[in-house]
């Protein structure tokens, strides 16, 4: 089997045209979640070398997530609402392209995922969660404040995640 939604009513006979439909519909998607990933990356931009990460020990500390963070956060949060106009209603050809597109090409997805617009936000969430822990990785040194920070960074956006009910990466988790 082509992997074909076998419910898609025009199936028999089209398996073959819609192979050749995979690759341009995994590069349109991967176009869009990278166009959605520009705005992140941007908005982490540097922030590995912000100096909250390096505040001294006696300095007074603010449990609060920084700025960086919640402005993702509230993109994130924002895309549900932004989709919504394309998956409100019944839509087969989106739902046909979703259908095609190869989610395993993305960090944190998962082999058996289904193409729909739930996968869709998961994947620009996981690839999001990758994305931080990229830029946390880059980090080169950290005060017990900057810890304290850091946490506070991270677990407002696993609250995000949880929101989105998109499951955490196992690399925020770790």
């Amino acid at each position: 089997s082509s992997g074909i939604n076998a419910e898609w009513p025009l199936r028999p006979g089209f398996d073959k045209t819609m192979e050749l439909f995979k690759k341009p519909i995994n590069n349109c998607n991967k176009l869009c979640v990278d166009f959605v990933l520009f705005h992140v990356k941007s908005n982490l931009n540097g922030v590995h070398l912000s100096e909250e990460w390096v505040v001294d020990e006696g300095a007074v500390f603010s449990p609060s997530p920084l700025t960086y963070i919640t402005s993702l956060g509230d993109y994130l949060l924002l895309l549900p609402q932004q989709l919504e106009p394309f998956f409100a209603e019944e839509n087969i050809p989106l739902d046909t392209a979703l259908i095609l597109v190869d989610f395993t090409q993305f960090p944190g997805m998962a082999q058996d995922v289904e193409g729909d617009a739930f996968a869709w936000l998961t994947c620009v969430c996981q690839s999001t969660l990758f994305t931080i822990v990229e830029m946390i990785l880059k980090i080169h040194r950290l005060s017990g404040a900057g810890c304290k920070q850091l946490t506070a960074d991270v677990a407002y956006i696993s609250n995000v995640m949880g929101a989105l009910e998109v499951p955490l990466s196992r690399d925020i988790v770790d």
